[in-house]
């Protein structure tokens, strides 16, 4: 992300109505549980070392990391090489490595290319595009989001997917609908801040009619997930959601601990995503260590993820 904007960014009842499943299988690095990696070096840092970093991924049961592998621009050479020692350790504990980048919009084929040259120098076969329209001044048209994404998946050997805004209904749907046919998932950024607020709870309602309720992170989650699937209809491709564990714009560190503590014990949607992940693993605002000890003791790696 570019930097992480406050997006306007356990259901009671019967249950959701469960999309039609799709068909192609996510590599690993793209299920699961895990998390992004902004920075690398100030999220070694805030474990105090690589062995470290790795070994509180393992602890919380993670077996995918996301680390972010371009901006508008290819990084340094120094900055690769450290994203590569990196990515050889978490290799080598057995958690899957994907790329991910952000996305402009300003010349799309050549960030499409950008990305692609990127993964391949870093050795890196998944692919997560970071397409978040209005965020940065980024701005896509549904034709360039068709002719990113064509370019990307003509050319990325493993999975690739789109993070973006959580309540798509809230922005520009139609960009998403673009990347339907080419994506293998969606990654809608869950953040739930104190959402659902109560206009989203007078638009929207649950497939089977009834309300969500206020400001609950778990009902957040839920109304998030039923806009995707609304939105992708007949060609669903899985979820994988990220959710809050960071603080600041808007929110303090004490209420975004508590704010994932009431989502850890209230929602036990797994069944209907194919991975759960964090924005984003430390370094900054981000992954407390209350936050990191209540994600071990959710033990998210043994969640029953939908396939």
């Amino acid at each position: 992300m570019a930097t992480k904007k406050t997006a306007a960014k356990k259901a009671a009842g019967p249950g959701p109505v469960p999309a039609p499943a799709p068909a192609a299988a996510l590599a690993r690095s793209c299920r699961l549980h895990g998390s992004f990696i902004y920075q690398v070096q100030p999220t070694i840092n805030r474990y105090g070392g690589i062995d470290l970093t790795v070994a509180a991924m393992l602890r919380m049961q993670m077996s995918h990391a996301w680390i972010r592998i371009h901006g508008t621009q290819a990084y340094s050479a120094a900055e690769k090489q450290r994203i590569r020692d990196l990515t050889a350790a978490l290799r080598t504990a057995g958690i899957g490595v994907a790329g991910w980048g952000w996305c402009q919009g300003s010349v799309p084929l050549a960030e499409a290319n950008l990305a692609l040259r990127e993964s391949e120098s870093l050795g890196m076969t998944d692919y997560v595009a970071d397409i978040e329209q209005g965020v940065s001044n980024a701005h896509w048209t549904p034709q360039e989001v068709t002719a990113f994404c064509q370019r990307v998946r003509a050319n990325l050997p493993g999975s690739f997917g789109v993070t973006t805004f959580g309540l798509i209904d809230w922005h520009e749907p139609g960009l998403m609908q673009a990347a339907l046919p080419f994506v293998d998932f969606f990654n809608p950024q869950v953040y739930w801040f104190n959402f659902p607020n109560q206009q989203m709870v007078n638009q929207f309602r649950r497939p089977d009619g009834t309300r969500y309720r206020v400001n609950e992170p778990g009902e957040y989650m839920e109304l998030c997930i039923d806009r995707w699937v609304r939105l992708m209809g007949g060609t669903p491709k899985r979820l994988v959601v990220a959710g809050q564990a960071y603080w600041n714009e808007g929110n303090t560190q004490t209420q975004a601990e508590a704010k994932l503590v009431q989502f850890l014990s209230g929602w036990n949607g797994y069944n209907r995503v194919a991975g759960l992940n964090w924005w984003h693993l430390g370094g900054g605002s981000a992954m407390s260590h209350a936050m990191v000890e209540r994600i071990v003791a959710a033990r998210l790696g043994q969640k029953n993820y939908a396939p």
